[in-house]
């Protein structure tokens, strides 16, 4: 998730005269982490989230996906990751743990409101959402991820290719690709994850442009 921090020019002369709203664009896990340091520097945040609650994009991950960390460095401020420390949390239990957490937080969250634009303001910032609503603050924080938007390469002969080209972003399970050749591309956390699966149900081949190697550490 990226998370991004701008004030207005006269955000802190606003501030100095009352305690200063700070609108947070996205609810995922970096939304609502700063959410909670902005209320322990004695911010009003906002959170301004465009999915049904704030548990960000994860489920809508692939159903498989588990961590690549250990839960005990998955925890947000102020409130530890449930269960065995050393253990990789699944993804239903990573969106359980956000809707836990955001029920928490002692700030206003308001779902199903997508930000439309941010614009400079006489004070700050004045933030447009779907709805034709405009919300005014001297800061606001971009942490909305990529998921909505995933990079697509173009690669060489792929107009040309007639058979099924899907993004991590859209892949669910292995249940369509059974008995079939499938092509991952990429070496990262989520290909690995994915092409093991996928491995189980089809002939999978890992592409990469340097050897691959993939280990949990102990």
């Amino acid at each position: 998730m990226r998370t991004h921090l701008t004030a207005g020019p006269h955000a802190l002369r606003a501030h100095g005269r009352r305690l200063a709203s700070v609108i947070v664009i996205g609810g995922g896990q970096s939304g609502l982490a700063m959410a909670y340091a902005l209320r322990e520097h004695g911010f009003r945040p906002v959170i301004l989230e465009a999915g049904k609650e704030a548990v960000g994009s994860w489920p809508r991950y692939y159903d498989s996906l588990t961590l690549f960390t250990p839960a005990r460095i998955n925890s947000l401020p102020g409130l530890p990751f449930p269960g065995d420390p050393h253990r990789y949390p699944a993804r239903d239990e990573v969106v359980d743990y956000l809707r836990t957490y955001a029920a928490r937080l002692d700030c206003e969250i308001r779902t199903q409101t997508r930000v439309t634009s941010v614009l400079a303001a006489e004070e700050g910032f004045a933030v447009d959402t779907h709805d034709g609503a405009r919300h005014l603050a001297p800061f606001v924080v971009a942490a909305s991820g990529s998921f909505d938007k995933p990079h697509r390469p173009d690669l060489p002969g792929l107009a040309g290719y007639t058979g099924t080209v899907l993004h991590s972003a859209d892949y669910r399970n292995p249940a369509p690709f059974a008995g079939q050749r499938v092509v991952v591309v990429g070496a990262a956390n989520s290909a690995v994850q994915i092409a093991v699966e996928l491995a189980r149900h089809a002939r999978v081949t890992l592409a990469t442009r340097t050897p691959a190697l993939a280990r949990r550490p102990c």
